[in-house]
């Protein structure tokens, strides 16, 4: 059986949805899995064991894939997201059997195989809606629990890692990651804040802080500067993914609110700190980043939204001002002496097993 799993949105839709993919590696470890993802995103599929081959597409690259894919002869495809164009290049390729969310009308078209799952109106997390659309895929008698998302990295990456920690941090203890921008999936904290929490981070003994974000965060990042104190430092736009990776994955933790480079570190085994809004739709229920060390801070308030944030039409707008600074340094504290002390026990309960063999 070869077949096809294709999210080609952005970034932490694609790392909740590496566990769909780990997943039926798990169930159906014969079978040779295929992954289509968007050209941004490739670096987060090119070294994961549960993924035999990929490609990438976007709009501009639909008459080029047409081809490839229908010579690739894939018994079935599963869409973790919908999109009408990308379901129309399948059904032209070839692809017989098309699962999938039946979320638009046109999906009744291109979808044979589609499911109804309500996204919007079901309060359950993104990771495991993907596996209910891979379990149809991988049929009767597919069972186990959905993996955690996890990010593999290639050898330049650890090499990158280890460099960036020597050159940067050599004498840390905790390196930090403060990541102001959502990129405009959820409400933001005031950059202000973001600013306060990294400049009390950086005066801790031992621990050093680093900025990170993409140019959608420019103007975030640019509202920070003025108020960071000189031992902070700002990397952000300065390494492409595929370096980006291998620099997180030499971090301990990372602040963020509910945005990709979240759920990366995650993914990666960082402690994640996430800010998320109460409404239904952007909320951690929905969206939460999943991993050994996360905490989710929310402001504590009566959300009146049914299912979409309210914005400017809210009363309580913007309720994220309600974390205050003082908390998110204590959690953010917390969780990296945590993730410390949990990984030092492991390494001296393997050496312990070690010395005795």
């Amino acid at each position: 059986m070869k077949v096809l799993v294709a999210r080609c949105d952005r970034l932490g839709d694609l790392v909740l949805s590496l566990p769909a993919i780990a997943w039926l590696r798990r169930v159906r470890p014969d079978w040779e899995i295929h992954a289509l993802v968007s050209p941004a995103a490739a670096a987060l599929v090119e070294h994961d064991p549960a993924v035999d081959a990929f490609y990438t597409w976007d709009l501009t690259l639909t008459d080029q894939r047409r081809p490839q894919l229908a010579a690739e002869r894939y018994d079935g495809a599963v869409l973790l997201q919908y999109q009408a164009s990308l379901a129309r290049l399948l059904r032209e390729a070839g692809i017989r059997r098309r699962f999938g969310p039946l979320s638009k009308p046109s999906s009744l078209l291109y979808l044979n195989r589609g499911t109804f799952q309500r996204r919007s109106r079901v309060a359950r997390h993104e990771a495991d809606l993907n596996v209910d659309l891979m379990r149809r895929l991988a049929g009767r008698g597919a069972r186990g629990p959905v993996p955690t998302p996890r990010v593999h990295l290639g050898p330049a990456q650890d090499e990158l890692a280890a460099r960036f920690r020597q050159e940067e941090a050599d004498d840390a203890e905790t390196v930090a990651f403060v990541h102001p921008g959502s990129g405009g999936s959820a409400l933001d904290w005031p950059p202000d804040r973001f600013a306060a929490v990294a400049n009390a981070l950086s005066r801790r003994r031992g621990w050093r802080v680093f900025v990170t974000g993409s140019h959608h965060d420019r103007l975030v990042i640019d509202q920070m500067a003025s108020s960071l104190e000189p031992q902070v430092s700002v990397v952000a736009e300065r390494y492409p993914l595929r370096d980006f990776l291998g620099v997180l994955a030499a971090g301990d933790v990372m602040l963020a609110p509910s945005t990709g480079p979240l759920h990366l570190a995650a993914a990666l085994d960082l402690a994640a700190i996430g800010l998320y809004p109460p409404a239904p739709t952007m909320s951690p229920r929905r969206w939460g980043a999943r991993g050994r060390w996360v905490e989710t801070l929310m402001p504590p308030v009566d959300c009146p939204a049914r299912r979409y944030c309210l914005f400017e039409h809210c009363l309580l707008y913007n309720c994220l001002d309600g974390i205050m600074v003082s908390g998110v340094v204590d959690a953010t504290v917390a969780l990296a002496d945590r993730r410390r002390n949990e990984r030092q026990a492991e390494r001296t309960l393997q050496t312990s097993k070690d010395e005795r063999s």
